[in-house]
C-alpha cells in the first residue's frame, strides 16, 4: 500500500510592498535675462573722471547713456548762428549755455544745444540751472529723440518754450505750453506743436519784439 505523501506546509506570503510614489520633479531653473544697467546722475558724472570717456560726447536720458557722434558742417553752423542771435537778443539779465549740463531731475542729463537762463553766466560757475526759458536743440539725425524723448524731459520740466532747428527739412518746429499728462502717468507734454518753414518769421515768448527767419537758422 502506497503512503500519501503529504506536502510541506505552504510559507505564508508576504503582503506586497508599498509603491514608492515617483519623486517631485523640481521645477526648473529659470535664468532671468540680462538687465539694462540704469545710470543715475551721480553716477554718470563720475565719467568725467575718466580718461578715456572724457572726450565723449553723451548724454544721460532715464538712466540710459547715449554717446553723440561729432557734428557735421550744417550742424555747427546753424548751431553757431543761432547762438550768435540768441546772445544778441538776451543780454543783461540772462546767460545763453552752449551744450552745457541742464538739470531737469530724474536720472536725465539732456546738455540741450542751446539753452536760454535767467541770471547771470557767472551764476552757474558752481551750480548747473534748473530751469530755462527757452531751450534750442539742432536736429539731424536726432529729430526723433528731439521731438519725443526730450520734447517730453522739457515740458516735465516746465520749460515754456522749446524749437527743433530740423536741418533735413529746412524747418523750425516750436514747441510751446507744457501741460502735465493724466494722472499716474508721471509725465508731461506740450499742448503746442507749430511747425515754420524757412519764410516764416518766429519771436521767443521771453523775447516777443525780437523777430527772426526760420531761413537766418538754417545752414
Amino acid at each position: 500500500m502506497t503512503a500519501l505523501l503529504t506536502p510541506p506546509p505552504l510559507a505564508p506570503v508576504a503582503p506586497p510592498l508599498p509603491v514608492a510614489a515617483p519623486a517631485a520633479t523640481p521645477p526648473p531653473i529659470v535664468q532671468p535675462p540680462p538687465q539694462p544697467f540704469r545710470w543715475t546722475l551721480e553716477l554718470y558724472r563720475h565719467l568725467a573722471d575718466v580718461p578715456e570717456l572724457e572726450a565723449l560726447r553723451t548724454m544721460l536720458l532715464d538712466g540710459v547713456i547715449y554717446t553723440m557722434p561729432n557734428p557735421k558742417p550744417p550742424h555747427s553752423g546753424a548751431l553757431s548762428v543761432t547762438n550768435d542771435w540768441l546772445r544778441t537778443v538776451f543780454g543783461t539779465g540772462f546767460c545763453v549755455r552752449v551744450q552745457m549740463p541742464f538739470e531737469i531731475g530724474g536720472d536725465t542729463e539732456p546738455n540741450p544745444d542751446l539753452a536760454v537762463v535767467v541770471g547771470s553766466c557767472r551764476d552757474y560757475m558752481t551750480v548747473n540751472p534748473t530751469a530755462a526759458e527757452l531751450v534750442v536743440e539742432v536736429a539731424d539725425s536726432s529729430l526723433f529723440t528731439d521731438t519725443t524723448t526730450k520734447a517730453e524731459k522739457y515740458a516735465t520740466a516746465k520749460v515754456p518754450e522749446y524749437w527743433v532747428i530740423d536741418l533735413e527739412n529746412r524747418q523750425l518746429i516750436v514747441f510751446r505750453e507744457p501741460v502735465e499728462l493724466p494722472a499716474g502717468l508721471g509725465a508731461s507734454a506740450y499742448r503746442q506743436r507749430n511747425t515754420h518753414g524757412p519764410d516764416i518769421t518766429i519771436a521767443p515768448l521771453a523775447a516777443p519784439t525780437a523777430t527772426v527767419r526760420v531761413a537766418d537758422l538754417l545752414p
